[in-house]
């Protein structure tokens, strides 16, 4: 099995989903690890900003990147991008490669791993809360979501664009302090809801199973389907 990533949204982003497939792999040797190809397209524009109705319009790249993965040999394709998917069903239409769904299979991870809590604060770009796209996804798995107030969603967008110009610029106890104000002493889990931000708290040597990462989810997804590919599977969408 090929997976393409279709990447560049941001390039540490689509480093952070390679290097977890790697790390999750069971392998001995070179040639039992995946065989990946990456289009890391950086030509691909902001997606908040066009969601957001200033920007130009990302879909003509990232069709461009499906195409291009498609015709290098890939049989599924990644999107380290939770924007990103927003742009989903316009990009399947060009391609015969499956594209996996990060949301849903991050849905259907939750349902699993926590069965009896329904509420997750989001941390997320401001072009993922205004499209909606978890909160779609997530009202079919009766889920819901709780958003940060619109001056605490422009402070995670300078967290998000400090990741993407290699800048840190919050700290542990400011993070964790603006996530206490939304989970107050509750366990509310915190859904990392950018492929920055699992990189972010990274670099902030913040470890705490409250914090979920679809990247990692993604990355779980990808090595589960190399382990299984040609037999019959059962996902939530793919």
């Amino acid at each position: 099995m090929i997976l393409g990533i279709l990447g560049g949204m941001g390039p540490e982003a689509t480093y952070d989903l390679f290097k977890k497939i790697i790390n999750l792999t069971e392998a001995k040797k070179d040639q039992e690890h995946l065989h990946i190809i990456i289009d890391n397209n950086t030509e691909i524009p902001d997606r908040t900003e066009y969601i957001c109705g200033y920007g130009e319009d990302p879909r003509v790249e990232m069709i461009r990147s499906a195409l291009k993965l498609e015709l290098m040999g890939a049989n599924y394709i990644a999107m380290p991008c939770n924007t990103a998917h927003y742009y989903y069903e316009d990009i399947v239409k060009y391609t015969k490669v499956k594209v996996i769904h990060m949301i849903y299979e991050l849905a259907h991870y939750l349902k699993m791993r926590f069965p009896n809590n329904s509420q997750y604060l989001l941390l997320a770009t401001e072009g993922t809360y205004v499209s909606k796209i978890y909160t779609k996804v997530f009202e079919e798995y009766n889920f819901e979501i709780v958003e940060p107030k619109d001056l605490d969603k422009k402070e995670i967008m300078n967290w998000i664009y400090g990741i993407k110009s290699s800048k840190i610029n919050t700290t542990p106890e400011e993070f964790q302090a603006f996530v206490n104000k939304y989970t107050k002493d509750t366990h509310m889990p915190v859904i990392l809801g950018c492929t920055e931000l699992p990189v972010l708290i990274g670099k902030l040597n913040i470890n705490n199973e409250r914090y979920i990462d679809p990247t990692l989810v993604l990355a779980k997804k990808c090595v589960e389907l190399a382990n299984n590919y040609g037999k019959v599977l059962e996902s939530s969408k793919i």
